[in-house]
């Protein structure tokens, strides 16, 4: 350990020098025909008067004190050396230069009766005016100890950069203590690095001085402590189980992409952490609760080490978008629904919903779940009813609900709706069906499933009685089956294709009814 000498310095007020350290120099007034003393003491400790730091005109004393001077009664003055005090029976005057004969040695020093400093004045002109000498005070070594809160770091002594520790430093000249601030030390207790961050000095005497540097008046053994607090690096980060750790998360306020980068806090300080809703590739994602357990979308926290905060969200598709009846169905025609594939390749089922407030009775029925089909498909009848413009007529509610496979979740409800009657079918002996409540407006002709697998059925109306030709062709036209060529009744009508003997792939279904035929698309999936 490197040895250092620690001079007396005279920075606080008088009633701090008996406790080894210093205050803001503003002594008390009170204190009469004291100031002499004061003012050689502060000399002795290298100060001068006008002092940013502590001013010696301002120190009131009625002796020169002893804990920190050693006095030599010698009236010749002998061993006499610059600053040195010289003492006489009510008067301290600071040493200057030391002359031959003693006589002519010059003292700086403060004029209780003309109340100023008095420069280079002879010692024989003090002795004319204060009578004679008894002696002299000079400044006492003593030993301190310089610790940080913290085992090992390093502590500034009057400029040195010297190592903090348990042995005792000494100092010669005009001592200070600063802080090192910021260091980053290995704590021994699990081996992890933290930035040190000055906050206090603890002194001898029991009181905490917030300063980055202090001035000292050290007794002997004295043990000195710079306080330090750790600070933490702290990380933001979102948690998203089908992409990971992204998006947005606000930390204090202030918006950034995740995993954030590092924030720094000083104990016992807090920040706050604020978990954003977003959307991405057609997933909603919803903050459900941070990895502390917390179910606050908006957290503070007050970090006890380095810590990286993650905010979990659950995804959920978003609503079925561009779908609905109204644009796809014609008066006195079936509830047709179509929508768009889901964005997300993900969503892989889609459940269609139905609610029915009758016109009859104004009971709502439902929700009912009515079927759920794979990924591709876009579009669906409803056969038990038939679309119509009256507002006596039954409200039907539809709602394509997504299905997100990556987490188990399906979107929110979103409805559409319209108004229709239901389709009332009678059987006959020959298995062929018709309507006996409702006649649709014109020709059409839908399938569900579509794809299919191995089978779909074909549902056509008819506005009015007459022959039916409805055929299967590939896409080269060749005919692949008939599946009606006989004379039906007007209404709608189903017939069912059965596609196991057909490959995977597009057909055409052809009908012709009334002089009109309508094609359309089918696909078998295998």
């Amino acid at each position: 350990m490197r040895l250092i000498i620690l001079s007396l310095v005279f920075l606080y007020a008088v009633d701090a020098f008996s406790q080894g350290h210093i205050a803001p120099c503003n002594g008390p007034q009170e204190h009469t025909g004291g100031i002499c003393y004061g003012y050689a003491m502060g000399r002795a400790a290298g100060r001068s008067a006008g002092d940013p730091v502590c001013d010696p005109m301002t120190f009131y004393r009625t002796a020169i004190d002893p804990d920190f001077f050693e006095f030599h009664a010698d009236p010749n003055l002998s061993g006499l050396q610059v600053g040195d005090i010289v003492h006489f029976t009510d008067h301290a005057a600071y040493v200057a230069t030391v002359g031959n004969p003693i006589g002519t040695t010059t003292v700086d020093q403060y004029s209780t009766a003309r109340l100023r400093e008095e420069k280079g004045v002879s010692l024989n002109n003090v002795k004319t005016e204060f009578g004679s000498w008894d002696g002299y005070y000079r400044k006492k070594q003593v030993y301190i100890t310089v610790q940080n809160n913290f085992a090992g770091g390093h502590v500034n002594v009057s400029g040195s950069i010297v190592s903090a520790g348990s042995n005792p430093i000494n100092w010669w000249g005009s001592p200070y203590l600063a802080a090192v601030d910021r260091q980053n030390i290995l704590d021994p207790s699990n081996g992890v690095y933290y930035i040190r961050v000055h906050q206090s000095w603890y002194t001898p005497d029991g009181n905490t001085v917030f300063a980055g540097t202090i001035f000292i008046i050290p007794k002997p053994n004295q043990v000195y402590r710079a306080n330090f607090l750790k600070e933490f690096n702290i990380t933001f980060q979102n948690s998203f189980v089908s992409i990971g750790n992204g998006g947005v998360i606000k930390v204090n306020g202030t918006q950034y992409n995740s995993p954030t980068a590092q924030f720094h806090v000083v104990q016992p300080n807090a920040i706050t952490g604020e978990a954003i809703y977003q959307v991405s590739n057609g997933i909603e994602y919803l903050f459900d609760h941070w990895s502390d357990g917390s179910t606050s979308s908006n957290r503070i926290f007050t970090p006890t080490d380095h810590s990286t905060y993650t905010a979990y969200f659950v995804g959920r598709p978003l609503p079925m978008v561009n779908y609905g009846l109204h644009h796809v169905v014609n008066v006195g025609q079936n509830i047709h629904l179509v929508w768009n594939d889901h964005p997300n390749t993900n969503v892989t089922q889609y459940q269609i919903w139905r609610k029915v407030k009758h016109s009859s009775t104004g009971t709502t029925e439902g929700p009912t779940l009515l079927t759920t089909l794979n990924r591709g498909t876009t579009s669906w009848t409803d056969y038990d009813y038939i679309y119509t413009s009256g507002y006596t007529d039954d409200l039907l509610s539809y709602d394509v609900r997504a299905y997100y496979r990556t987490e188990g979740t399906y979107a929110n409800e979103s409805w559409v709706v319209g108004y229709g009657k239901q389709y009332d079918i009678a059987q006959d002996n020959s298995g062929a069906s018709a309507t006996v409540s409702f006649l649709p407006n014109e020709y059409s002709v839908v399938n569900y499933p579509n794809p299919f697998n191995p089978s779909t059925t074909i549902r056509y109306a008819l506005p009015k009685d007459g022959h039916v030709m409805l055929k299967v062709y590939d896409m080269l036209g060749r005919e692949m089956m008939t599946l009606v060529n006989e004379e039906r009744e007007a209404g709608s009508h189903e017939v069912r294709l059965d596609g196991t003997r057909l490959g995977s792939g597009v057909y055409l279904c052809r009908i012709t009814a009334g002089g009109l035929t309508s094609v359309m698309k089918i696909s078998l999936m295998k």
